[in-house]
């Protein structure tokens, strides 16, 4: 089954196990088509330190498949974008992001990518157009709610008390599932970085994903405590994954010390 070893791969992404993911992406050469193969390598290669030769690559197969379904497409530019934003070239990033939400009608997957984009580029106006629709999603709400507050829109204290009350549900559910989501929340929106910080931890211990490893760094330097940085940075060395963010934040905490 195909799609079973795309889930297994994109599961040990999240774990922060490329060479895990990348081994479960090589049946997909035999039971899937050129593209889905390609995205499923290129995403887990990008992961270790093979980000240049990744890019071509997928980009190459890409334009090869000319009869892939809208979702496959959508998939392949949203995974190029990432690539390229971690790599720095912001405008070959939002190329593809535009492809990708012109190719099919987004998840929430890439409206949150999208915003993430806008909100590190200083979009904020555009991430609020985008996603004042979607308050249902948690994620969403909070990439709302954080430009909100950045443009000091009137919405962003009733989204910022909408966010806090279904987090609070959330832990008396025993629900851990949108720890990412409250760590960012309770840095950003809260500003408590050492709570931040106790979530960011909590987190790393399940999710290892380049925005994890982010944010767990910018709540260590948030806090003043450089120590706590330590199970990314060493996950940095680890797998040689490539992010300009995570080296400019990485630069930050070697300077404060």
């Amino acid at each position: 089954d195909g799609q079973a070893w795309v889930t297994l791969a994109a599961v040990r992404q999240v774990r922060g196990e490329p060479e895990r993911a990348r081994s479960a992406c090589a049946p997909l050469l035999r039971l899937s088509s050129a593209l889905v193969a390609a995205t499923c390598i290129a995403s887990a290669n990008g992961l270790s330190g093979d980000l240049a030769r990744s890019t071509p690559l997928l980009r190459a197969v890409l334009e090869r498949a000319t009869d892939a379904g809208a979702s496959e497409r959508a998939w392949a530019l949203s995974v190029l974008a990432d690539l390229d934003e971690r790599a720095g070239h912001a405008v070959l990033a939002e190329a593809d992001f535009r492809a990708a939400l012109a190719a099919t009608p987004p998840d929430a997957w890439l409206l949150g990518a999208w915003a993430d984009f806008l909100l590190d580029h200083r979009r904020e106006a555009e991430a609020v157009l985008l996603l004042r629709d979607f308050t249902r999603a948690d994620p969403l709400l909070l990439r709302l709610a954080i430009a909100e507050k950045r443009l000091g829109a009137p919405e962003a204290a009733a989204h910022l008390e909408m966010l806090r009350d279904r987090f609070a549900a959330s832990r008396l559910r025993g629900d851990t599932a949108h720890r990412r989501e409250e760590a960012r929340f309770t840095l950003n929106l809260l500003g408590e970085p050492r709570a931040a910080l106790a979530l960011a931890r909590a987190n790393w211990e399940v999710q290892r994903e380049p925005a994890d490893a982010r944010l767990l760094l910018e709540a260590a330097a948030a806090a003043g405590d450089e120590g706590a940085a330590r199970p990314v940075l060493d996950h940095l060395d680890r797998t040689r994954l490539e992010d300009v963010k995570l080296a400019e934040l990485r630069g930050r905490l070697r300077g404060a010390q």
